[in-house]
């Protein structure tokens, strides 16, 4: 989805007349008269910092603030507001306690029309030029010059471009740029458009905004930090201290869940069998890592077929010993696809809806128990049982 919600429908574009003759964008160049279509489908995954460091996730970029507002009356409905982008930018810095001039790379909305170009081009340079020492150049682009307006998708599209650019340490080059708009100053405003692949400047930090705006009237602006410079300080922690702080090991001996599965039971006995020889012998730096890859290839990168096995453990020896063929349950699901209701006490109907079936229905009392139990075993923190009363 687009980072600002906006009317929909090609209707609007014709009418408005902001598409681009030529079927390209040119942002911020002379020859803009519009903006080229594209299509696409992007999707992101976020999470709050502290979870993802938990849960040891990947982190490709650390979003460090985020805001909205709209223009207000303007002479049309497609006019934008110079001084509601001003505003927007300067109330997103200062809630994040951020100086702008610090930014390196500013991804643009840039559609490459004549009204749009030169108010945000002053509302970015505006801003971003105060306190910024000469030479230090801001960088500004925008993925649709290289891949057309995606319309819904363009703001996403902008994140996952930039968060690549942070992780890469490189500057994608633009297309389509040449000249600048007369009305755009980018000497004025220490502004450089790059239209070739660079690295990121020595010494400068890995921070990005993403700028973006709809047809009508809302902004959005989004601080986005490379993972590499925001993790920079607790590096230096573990490298002084001589021990991970207790948020990066947090997630140490965790449980998992182990799932083996075969053709037969022949197959999965002997499956069970040669990984349980196989821990016996291997040697190991790292348990905790050790579990979560051999936990993640067993369950996604396997084959699925009829008999199973589950076990749950928190270490090596923990599994080796959970790993008895004559105590281990082998289970051959059945093909009949089985549904299970979790009711969370915040039903949409009434509160604790379903927690009634408890008291009436032995057999449904007996589930839940035994779900409860599973959760337990596989390490939760709450009780299944806690939450129905």
């Amino acid at each position: 989805m687009e980072l600002c919600p906006r009317p929909n429908g090609l209707l609007l574009t014709f009418l408005f007349r902001v598409l681009s003759l030529e079927g390209k964008s040119y942002p911020w160049d002379t020859r803009a008269s519009g903006y080229g279509r594209g299509e696409g489908v992007a999707t992101i995954v976020i999470k709050p910092l502290e979870d993802a460091i938990r849960d040891a996730d990947p982190v490709r970029a650390v979003i460090r603030h985020t805001a909205l507002n709209q223009d207000g009356k303007t002479q049309t409905i497609t006019s934008p507001s110079l001084q509601a982008q001003q505003e927007l930018i300067r109330m997103c810095y200062d809630r994040a306690r951020l100086n702008p001039a610090d930014t390196t790379y500013v991804e643009a909305h840039m559609t490459g029309t004549p009204a749009g170009d030169p108010v945000e081009a002053e509302a970015i340079g505006s801003v971003f030029s105060q306190g910024r020492r000469k030479g230090e150049h801001l960088y500004v682009g925008s993925v649709k010059s290289n891949i057309g307006h995606t319309e819904a998708t363009s703001g996403l599209a902008s994140v996952i471009k930039v968060v690549l650019a942070l992780e890469k340490g490189l500057i994608p080059p633009n297309i389509n740029f040449d000249k600048a708009n007369p009305r755009i100053n980018l000497n004025e405003w220490n502004i450089q458009v790059p239209t070739r692949l660079q690295k990121w400047p020595s010494g400068r930090l890995r921070r990005a905004s993403i700028n973006n705006f709809g047809y009508g009237g809302s902004n959005s602006h989004v601080i986005l930090d490379g993972a590499f410079d925001h993790f920079q300080p607790l590096c230096r922690e573990i490298d002084v201290a001589g021990q991970v702080p207790k948020i990066a090991r947090s997630h140490e001996n965790h449980r998992r869940i182990f799932v083996l599965c075969a053709k037969d039971v022949a197959s999965i006995t002997a499956t069970v069998v040669k990984l349980r020889d196989y821990l016996q012998e291997v040697k190991v730096e790292d348990e905790d890592s050790f579990l979560s890859n051999l936990a993640f290839t067993l369950i996604r990168r396997r084959s699925s077929f009829p008999w199973v096995a589950a076990i749950s453990a928190g270490s090596i020896s923990e599994l080796v010993h959970a790993l008895n063929v004559k105590t281990l349950e082998l289970q051959r699901p059945t093909n009949l696809p089985q549904i299970g209701f979790v009711f969370n006490g915040q039903g949409a109907q009434w509160h604790a809806m379903g927690r009634e079936l408890i008291d009436a229905y032995p057999i449904f009392r007996e589930s839940v128990y035994e779900a409860d139990q599973c959760f337990r075993d596989a390490g939760s923190s709450w009780s299944l049982i806690g939450m129905s009363f």
